[in-house]
């Protein structure tokens, strides 16, 4: 592994640091700092990843075709592939994890929107109430701000919001049906890049929590969709952190 070409165009490379795999062995703690902070002299430090990637790892999902969305403030998607996808002009990439490859994208739509609206009490209130046997076919695009990167890249993209329904309830709806659709345009956009269809897809972020919403896309989507157990970042680097540790010592 080695830092890209492009690089070397922009500063030395001997001025970045080496570039190791993720949950690879760098080395030994300073003996000083284990002391400052009563660690083990035999603690070892690891290479990490982003705090997207890591909660992907803390989902514990390993195969081909296992999926995570994300749904946070943006709306962000990644799968597990066999082969690296890079596409500019729909906001794909990759990212190395062990033997496979990381592949997704993130938009600029997410649940931030659903703030704008309503409390959290009055999105579990207002959920409760949807009526998912008939879609509301509002069509909306839910940015926040004009604006996309994913599934394709547009920065003149507008926030499609109206027209708004006399019913908060059906306001809701319309708008988490428009985040749905983003995320299986997202997937599809994946697929047709050569990605693995996904087999299932586990959610994590504050939307995970909602399970209308995740009946909801589970059924646009027609594959199964659950909220991952463990999601947090710091659980993930553990886990790439054992995996170090655990090739170091055979």
């Amino acid at each position: 592994m080695a830092w890209p070409a492009w690089v070397e165009t922009l500063l030395p490379t001997l001025a970045l640091p080496q570039v190791l795999a993720p949950g690879e062995i760098i080395g030994p703690v300073d003996k000083g700092i284990a002391a400052q902070y009563g660690l083990s002299t035999d603690c070892q430090i690891c290479a990490g990843s982003t705090d997207s990637n890591a909660a992907f790892i803390a989902t514990s999902a390993t195969r081909p075709g296992e999926a995570v969305t994300s749904l946070g403030s943006t709306l962000v998607i990644k799968s597990l592939n066999q082969h690296p996808i890079e596409d500019l002009e729909s906001g794909v990439y990759s990212h190395k994890l062990g033997d496979l490859w990381l592949v997704g994208g993130g938009s600029n739509a997410g649940a931030r929107i659903l703030r704008e609206y309503f409390s959290d009490q009055q999105i579990a209130d207002y959920s409760a109430r949807m009526d998912l046997q008939h879609p509301t076919g509002l069509q909306y695009y839910p940015l926040s701000v004009a604006g996309e990167r994913f599934p394709y890249n547009d920065p003149d993209k507008l926030p499609q919001l109206s027209p708004r329904p006399a019913s908060d309830v059906v306001f809701l709806q319309g708008l988490l049906e428009g985040l749905s659709d983003i995320e299986k345009t997202g997937y599809e956009k994946l697929v047709s890049l050569g990605a693995s269809r996904p087999a299932r897809i586990q959610t994590c972020g504050g939307g995970a929590q909602n399970p209308q919403w995740s009946a909801m896309r589970s059924r646009l989507l027609g594959i199964p969709v659950t909220a991952a157990l463990q999601t947090e970042a710091c659980y993930g680097s553990a886990l790439l952190a054992l995996q170090g540790l655990r090739a170091y010592h055979k």
